[in-house]
């Protein structure tokens, strides 16, 4: 999708689907291009998204319903608890930026993000922001769980930042299918785990059963 800043695209959508929490519900604050929203994998969850620029709509399928309204009539129109997941992809700051060019039908100006940040922080939700580090979000976010990442741009390699109220290591994924940090990576994973199944299944019923008691003790310590 030609999408400036859409985060579908391989490398990308596998990092953050490997942080991506499974969820009561799902919200996106700013949908844009819908890349995270709309991906094959997320299709376990529905997301319910705030967008402001009507031609988003042709980005939207079965996985992402748009509310044509701002961020903020959006957090306004619910009550957020720790059940809940909030995805926000806002317009990066200019100095972030390879250049100084606007993008988008509603930019964000220094004042916006620093508005957007008071708004979200204190929101009893499970919350992912994509957004490069900078001095403004290094200091708003530095009780956050700050992990850079980079990916390949017709104009070079571009740092990115995911930014997390929560630790990865304590949440159930929604997704399992594309662990690992890069292709190959993720192949020795999947033959690795088809490994461990086809042995496992092998074993005797017994076995088995004894196996899964244990490991759910481990699971509950």
């Amino acid at each position: 999708m030609k999408y400036t800043g859409n985060k579908n695209f391989p490398g990308v959508i596998e990092f953050l689907v490997n942080h991506l929490p499974k969820s009561e519900r799902y919200f996106s604050l700013f949908f844009g291009g819908g890349g995270l929203e709309t991906s094959k994998y997320t299709s376990g969850a529905k997301f319910i998204c705030s967008e402001k620029n009507k031609e988003c709509i042709k980005y939207q399928n079965d996985t992402a319903v748009i509310e044509f309204l701002d961020y903020k009539d959006l957090i306004d129109n619910f009550v957020f608890d720790g059940q809940d997941f909030v995805f926000a992809d806002p317009p990066y700051t200019l100095n972030t930026r390879r250049s100084s060019r606007k993008y988008y039908k509603f930019e964000f100006e220094e004042n916006d993000h620093i508005d957007f940040l008071n708004i979200i922080k204190p929101i009893e939700a499970k919350i992912m922001i994509t957004h490069p580090a900078c001095e403004l979000y290094n200091e708003e976010l530095k009780k956050w769980k700050k992990i850079p990442f980079e990916y390949q741009t017709r104009k070079g390699i571009f740092k990115d930042c995911l930014w997390l109220n929560y630790s990865p290591e304590d949440i159930v994924l929604l997704n399992y299918d594309v662990l690992g940090n890069n292709f190959t990576e993720r192949q020795a994973i999947k033959r690795q785990r088809k490994n461990i199944v086809n042995k496992f299944q092998k074993l005797d019923i017994h076995i088995r059963r004894k196996i899964l008691l244990e490991l759910h003790h481990i699971k509950n310590n």
